[in-house]
């Protein structure tokens, strides 16, 4: 199979969980929401990579597949962890507080903090959480059994991210296309076999039994050196 056909099928496979997903309503479980919510990110931005890459505009997609990478992290760790779906989204809330405390005009953003105290405290009793663990990104990460995604992919990806010198030479040097499309698909295919573990869809097994067979397709290709045709 060629990287072309199994993009294609990869998304057709993602955007069918979407669909037959229950629609989220007013008080769903929050872990299946997360779960959903995080799925749904990851195919729009990869649907944005794709629409760039089409185009010949690269620089910005190692920017995109960071994020969809951290969504992955995030999805996966609520599917192997119940618990960690509230207490990752706590302990964003209570990062935010910080920031907005230390940074802004307390008086100014009084309603905000108020809000986000009110909300963070409310998913604190309901969830029964009174660990203060902060869930960064390598945490969510190491959750998910993902460390060596996050040691690999994450910090190449992280340069372009943050401007660094040395990610900007690294696009110089190479366009990395085949870098993006390889991780962009595992990311795909990763997010199909993890996300119906979770959310309602029609038949879970066979999704997962397509998203295992793509993802031996995507090795294949890894292993001959498909990835690496676009960059040369």
């Amino acid at each position: 199979m060629k990287i072309e056909g199994i993009i294609e099928q990869g998304f057709s496979l993602l955007g069918k969980v979407l669909h037959e997903s229950i629609a989220l309503k007013s008080g769903e479980d929050f872990r299946h929401a997360f779960v959903y919510r995080h799925t749904r990110n990851i195919y729009q931005l990869g649907q944005d990579v794709m629409c760039l890459v089409d185009s010949g505009r690269l620089d910005s997609c190692p920017i995109i597949v960071r994020a969809m990478l951290e969504s992955l992290f995030k999805l996966v760790a609520a599917v192997k962890k119940p618990e960690a779906a509230a207490q990752i989204v706590v302990s964003e809330v209570e990062d935010d507080l910080g920031r907005i405390k230390t940074w802004l005009d307390p008086v100014a953003c009084a309603p905000a903090i108020r809000g986000l105290s009110d909300f963070s405290k409310r998913l604190r009793a309901e969830h029964g959480i009174t660990s203060n663990y902060k869930w960064n990104t390598l945490a969510c990460a190491e959750a998910a059994d993902l460390g060596t995604k996050y040691r690999h992919e994450y910090f190449y990806f992280s340069g372009h991210t943050h401007a660094t010198t040395g990610g900007i030479i690294s696009q110089e040097l190479e366009v990395g296309s085949g870098h993006v499309l390889q991780t962009l698909l595992f990311i795909v295919v990763c997010a199909v076999g993890h996300a119906v573990q979770t959310v309602q869809t029609h038949t879970p097994q066979q999704h997962i039994d397509e998203s295992a067979r793509l993802l031996k397709e995507i090795l294949k290709l890894v292993e001959n050196g498909a990835f690496r045709e676009p960059d040369r």
